[in-house]
């Protein structure tokens, strides 16, 4: 498993946040959603315990250290369905969709609002596997290969369930600390459509998590790759 240079990634992922936030400021309408915004910020918080996570498990060993990580772990839980959670933004295109068309043809600003918010999609995905990807390196050094991969099946499955407790029961992620009606709330949750749904969505963002960290560790040899390079090189001739 390849280690990132996270300064790199970090400042990357920033200015395509940047990026994303300007172009809402440019197309934004009437009919645009400023709570865009702030879902952006809630996914940047869970890569932000991650990278806390990240820089403090290579430091020496001592209590203290364990219990911070701990705690950075569970609270990178907590936030992780924020950063997918964006993706179902595009259901707000649905009901605003008589607002599209006054003349019973799209209006471009349909097409505007599409584009924006897969920009901010594509975001919160992208912060959602870089801070995935920071907990599976550490679960990797710490457990091996099959726990660490079985820790981000059931934290895909986990997400998928916290953005349905998010979308259809409207609770966030400090409800969970904060709200003192939440266990009826999970106990009404728990239900056949409810588990489907977590499946589904858990698949999806394991789908999106699994494609990230192929590109990133590739699906070749690159033993066989630099014995290729080599035999094709002129001075191997």
């Amino acid at each position: 498993m390849k280690t990132l240079n996270q300064w790199y990634l970090q400042i990357l992922l920033a200015l395509l946040s940047l990026c994303t936030i300007g172009i809402y400021l440019l197309f934004k309408n009437q009919t645009y959603y400023e709570f865009l915004l702030w879902n952006l910020f809630l996914a940047w918080i869970p890569n932000l315990f991650a990278l806390g996570a990240y820089f403090l498990h290579p430091l020496k060993p001592f209590a203290s250290r364990k219990i911070l990580i701990l705690v950075l772990g569970l609270a990178w839980l907590l936030f992780l369905p924020n950063a997918p959670y964006i993706v179902t933004d595009f259901i707000h295109l649905t009901i605003l969709k008589n607002s599209y068309m006054p003349k019973k043809t799209w209006s471009i600003n349909y097409w505007y609002d599409l584009f924006t918010i897969f920009l901010f999609a594509w975001n919160g995905l992208l912060l959602g596997c870089s801070s995935m990807y920071m907990i599976h390196v550490i679960a990797m050094k710490s457990w091996g290969r099959v726990l660490s991969w079985l820790l981000i099946i059931a934290t895909s499955l986990l997400s998928g369930y916290g953005i349905l407790l998010g979308r259809e029961y409207r609770l966030n992620s400090w409800d969970a600390l904060m709200n003192m009606k939440i266990v009826s709330i999970l106990q009404r949750s728990l239900h056949k459509d409810a588990f489907i749904f977590c499946l589904l969505v858990g698949f999806v963002i394991l789908t999106v998590y699994a494609t990230f960290y192929i590109l990133i560790n590739g699906v070749g040899s690159s033993k066989l790759a630099e014995e290729k390079i080599n035999a094709s090189s002129p001075s191997s001739r």
